[in-house]
């Protein structure tokens, strides 16, 4: 039992003395990350599967300011692919592949402070059932959306940390 609580704070004390420090943790003014994420406004989107991708940006990040400091612009383009047919063609496996591009903007100069890209590629089934096809289309769309938006919340989660 000494070994361990011995180890263990052997590690502790390693680990804050090299500067490593938690993505969402507060520095000395009581400010952290997530004060950071919530001054980004992300713009209105004009068709479902952007505006699912916004949803779930600004469940992540908490924007509820009411004059943010930053901008998130993205575009976004999605399709679907056949990626296995059965024999008999009754059960097809799809893929919906999702690529965003997405462009944060200070506010005070209008100059572009981080851009990237990201993708999600996931699968769905397509049976000889409508509505089953359906669900399965809408619910690849909601998992694509949800993986682009919680990689672009960790991007500009690093990029806070790092400024």
């Amino acid at each position: 039992m000494f070994k361990t609580n011995t180890i263990v704070i052997f590690c502790c004390l390693i680990t804050a003395s090299c500067g490593y420090k938690p993505l969402y943790g507060v520095d000395s003014t009581g400010r952290g990350i997530s004060t950071k994420l919530s001054s980004i406004s992300v713009d209105a989107q004009s068709n479902r599967q952007n505006q699912l991708i916004r949803n779930e940006i600004l469940s992540s990040i908490g924007a509820n300011n009411s004059s943010p400091a930053y901008s998130l612009s993205f575009t976004s383009n999605a399709n679907d692919s056949d990626t296995v047919q059965a024999f008999n063609a009754d059960t097809l496996r799809k893929s919906y592949q999702l690529n965003v591009k997405f462009d944060l903007v200070r506010k005070s100069n209008g100059k572009s402070v981080l851009k990237g890209t990201t993708f999600a590629n996931v699968s769905y089934d397509k049976t000889a059932a409508p509505f089953s096809d359906y669900q399965a289309k809408i619910s690849a769309q909601e998992r694509a959306a949800k993986q682009v938006g919680n990689d672009i919340r960790t991007r500009l989660a690093a990029y806070f940390a790092s400024h």
